[in-house]
């Protein structure tokens, strides 16, 4: 019980670094090429007829949020990821994403508690267990 308890802390602690990492440089490097092609607008609104299409779709909630993510709209991708997270709980990229959001904007209790959530979601997936249930 102890090397499981311990293995999975180290996973979790893994996943949160390199997440952060890799989504930060990321960030910066799609943010740049997204702005310099003129691409936003139309990725945007691509996104948005597929929600009114798919209301029910968190990839297109997860889609259009990275757009706004990367132009900076931080309050507007976590409202779309918010969204892609209701439609889909078990999503470890759409918790993932708005760790890294919550990161950006300062809320760093509210984006480790969503890294946790998506290292939980990764670590029991690949286990098939029941993700644990988040307390209320």
């Amino acid at each position: 019980m102890k090397n499981a308890l311990r293995t999975h802390s180290f996973l979790v602690i893994a996943l949160l670094c390199t997440t952060l990492s890799a989504c930060e440089n990321a960030a910066d490097e799609s943010k740049n090429r997204l702005l310099s092609s003129g691409a936003v607008q139309g990725s945007i609104a691509e996104f948005t007829k597929a929600i009114k299409l798919d209301s029910t779709s968190a990839k297109a909630f997860a889609g259009r949020a990275a757009v706004k993510y990367a132009t900076g709209d931080n309050k507007g991708a976590m409202t779309d990821l918010t969204k892609a997270i209701e439609l889909n709980p078990k999503s470890a990229t759409a918790y993932s994403a708005r760790a890294t959001a919550k990161f950006s904007g300062g809320d760093i209790p509210g984006a480790m508690a969503d890294f946790i959530s998506a290292a939980q979601i990764v670590v029991f997936s690949s286990s098939n267990k029941a993700v644990p249930a988040k307390p209320q």
